[in-house]
């Protein structure tokens, strides 16, 4: 995860994954908001519960409603806009409206396979449609796979309400969670929104909103570009197959759990039944940031690259790595810190950041852990670093993976913790400041 900051003033170093560059989106709101969802999905209403409480579903009524979402599913996949159209509700403009801009961005994706799912067991609080018609809000989940970027589809809770209209189902509202934690908050979902354009280069997609589609190309070559460059740095196989969202769909994510503060990029799995593939979503405000500051993007893709190593790490190791990855060649002697931020660092306990703590203080703990993993290369280099990964991927027993450090140290280079920390002070005392 990177993160960006107009907050002190420093040659490109900390600027994003050291969290120093934090970047305030003072006045933005939420990044994953969307404008054309709202009028056309208002939120469940007793009003609306008591109008339409007589109504109970059939076995028949499901098996419609099942059979609506395949005929859409075939549309969007054979790009009939008129039978895409045709399930929805003419009676709400706005509705219509969002479906439409729906259709328009699904359509633009090299799909490889599309589905959905419905729940038949039972029914949820239906959304406020207008009319007295019956109303139905099974459990849906919508699978879709893009060509070459995901392995299988991914899944996705679909917040739909149906209305039965002179007889038959129409989707009568459609609206996406707001929190984060939500039950039905989808994993990966920049379809759903704003109208967004998707540039498809072997097997990487790339999205952005309508509005910045100036930034697409760009945007694009950066990320082939870092990918090369990550790859022969690291000494690990190229790959592309990624989705890199810029889109404003979608919620944002907070760069820490104690913070509001947004990242410039953050990377992330999304599944189905197993893994499906690998997003990196970038802040839709700071695009131009991300193509024009390189060492952003390739820290990201650094954890891209190394995601057969993912969820076995410590964090000091996995942020680490790609912080040394975004600032290479890293002559510490070379950057300037606020000198509050120095002497934070000096009086840190020397100690390698812990998974439970990292996130309390990640000013500090990016650059100690980006110091700690430059020591280690410094005098063992880079295969001998990517010997450690394998070693904490062969001996994860479970999470607290901090307390393999010691013995994969001494295994692996012969080193004990406190010499490794050492070392990263003596890189981090050379800082201006």
């Amino acid at each position: 995860m990177t993160g960006g900051s107009e907050a002190w003033a420093r040659i490109p170093v900390l600027t994003a994954a050291s969290v120093a560059l934090l970047l305030v989106l003072a006045g933005c709101g939420g990044a994953g908001s969307h404008e054309s969802a709202s009028p056309a999905s208002p939120s469940p209403s007793s009003a609306a519960a008591g109008a339409h409480e007589k109504f109970q579903p059939t076995p028949a009524d499901f098996r419609e409603i099942k059979t609506l979402l395949a005929r859409q599913a075939r549309a969007l996949l054979h790009h009939d806009r008129a039978a895409f159209l045709a399930t929805v509700d003419h009676e709400q403009p706005a509705l219509l409206k969002q479906q439409r801009t729906l259709y328009d961005n699904i359509t633009q994706l090299p799909l490889a396979s599309l589905s959905y799912g419905v729940d038949t067991s039972g029914a949820l609080v239906p959304a406020d449609v207008p009319g007295d018609d019956p109303l139905l809000h099974p459990t849906v989940v919508e699978h879709l796979q893009l060509v070459g970027t995901f392995d299988r589809p991914v899944s996705n809770p679909v917040d739909e309400t149906f209305v039965r209209r002179h007889g038959r189902w129409l989707l009568g509202s459609e609206s996406e969670a707001k929190e984060a934690d939500h039950f039905d908050t989808p994993q990966e979902r920049p379809w759903f929104g704003v109208p967004i354009v998707a540039e498809h280069v072997g097997p990487m997609t790339v999205l952005v909103d309508r509005s910045q589609a100036d930034n697409l190309a760009g945007l694009t070559t950066a990320v082939q570009d870092d990918i090369a460059y990550d790859a022969q740095l690291l000494g690990v196989p190229a790959s592309s197959k990624i989705l890199v969202d810029a889109t404003t769909n979608g919620l944002s994510l907070n760069f820490s759990s104690l913070s509001q503060e947004e990242a410039a990029a953050v990377t992330f799995g999304v599944t189905s039944t197993g893994l499906a593939g690998h997003v990196i979503k970038v802040n839709p405000h700071t695009v131009d940031q991300v193509v024009n500051d390189e060492g952003i993007m390739r820290h990201e893709l650094t954890h891209y690259l190394l995601e057969s190593y993912n969820g076995y790490l410590p964090k000091w190791l996995s942020e680490g790595v790609a912080a040394w990855v975004q600032y290479y060649p890293d002559d510490f002697s070379r950057w300037q810190v606020p000198a509050d931020l120095y002497d934070r660092l000096m009086r840190a306990d020397h100690t390698l950041p812990i998974l439970g703590l990292f996130n309390e203080d990640p000013s500090l703990n990016y650059p100690i852990s980006q110091a700690a993993v430059s020591w280690l290369v410094a005098h063992y280099g880079v295969a001998k670093l990517l010997d450690l990964m394998r070693a904490y991927r062969t001996h994860y027993t479970d999470a607290n993976v901090d307390a393999l450090t010691p013995k994969l140290l001494r295994q692996v280079y012969g080193v004990t913790p406190a010499e490794v920390t050492d070392g990263a002070w003596a890189l981090l005392a050379q800082f201006a400041h």
